[in-house]
């Protein structure tokens, strides 16, 4: 489309009837070429909006926020499966709406706009939020499950945890202690694990070959096969060796009887 200023204006009132969101930032996101012939030829998307008769404050994205839109974003979020706790959504997920839920028009906290969602706010933090009882409480049920804890074990499974009790005590071995158990048999256990692993590493590489027996007792029993075939070879060579001696033999009396005779 070639957009003149006519059709611009007329471009911003019909998405502006159709109840579509014109703050900037949206506008950008939706309607890039239209932003960009506004501010070809008007100077500023602001001043193109403007001049189509519409107040460009009235489009305030957090201005266009209100307490069911807060709660239908929220059910939105939690059917995707994203992380609500409150420092999730301000800083990443969706600033605009942690900062609209709790607007004049919105709820006087996060934990309220989430009950009205419908929503427990311990279910739904991805991370939940960790203090020193709970810590050592995690540890102790991990133990008695037979869960391993060595730091490297934690680290990849349970990330949260341990992350949280280094937080609280310090190290995961400090959080180890104040749990009730000794870090050091934890080390010597994990130490004891890697042994036994690497151990059945070794004895894999070393393998069997196709009759069960390992390579170092294949190569034993190729040996004497070896050796035997090496054996005939040099049997052979001098067979070989003694019939090329004894035709020369002949040939040389036969030449001998001729030269006597003549």
């Amino acid at each position: 489309m070639r957009w003149t200023r006519k059709k611009i204006l007329a471009e911003i009132k019909r998405l502006y009837e159709e109840g579509a969101e014109l703050y900037y930032s949206a506008a950008e996101r939706d309607h890039l070429n239209l932003v960009r012939a506004a501010a070809w030829h008007f100077g500023t998307w602001r001043l193109a909006v403007e001049q189509a008769g519409i107040d460009y404050e009235s489009l305030s994205r957090y201005k266009r926020w209100n307490r069911e839109r807060v709660v239908q974003r929220i059910q939105e979020l939690h059917a995707q499966g994203a992380d609500l706790s409150w420092r999730s959504v301000s800083m990443e997920v969706d600033p605009a709406l942690a900062a609209a839920a709790l607007r004049s028009n919105g709820f006087s906290s996060w934990r309220e706009a989430i009950a009205a969602a419908g929503l427990d706010i311990e279910e739904t933090a991805r991370y939940k939020y960790w203090n020193e009882e709970l810590v050592l409480q995690e540890i102790q049920r991990l133990h008695r499950a037979g869960e391993p804890l060595s730091s490297k074990h934690m680290q990849d499974n349970d990330q949260s945890l341990f992350c949280a009790a280094r937080r609280r005590f310090g190290s995961w071995d400090n959080a180890l202690d104040a749990a009730g158990l000794d870090h050091t048999k934890i080390r010597l256990r994990r130490a004891k694990s890697s042994k036994v692993e690497s151990n059945g590493g070794a004895a894999g590489k070393r393998g069997v070959v196709a009759n069960g027996s390992t390579p170092a007792a294949a190569a034993n029993g190729k040996a004497p096969a070896a050796k035997r075939a090496s054996g005939r070879k040099a049997t052979a060579q001098r067979a070989t060796t003694k019939r090329a001696t004894t035709k020369r033999a002949a040939q040389r009396k036969s030449a001998e009887q001729v030269v006597a005779q003549s």
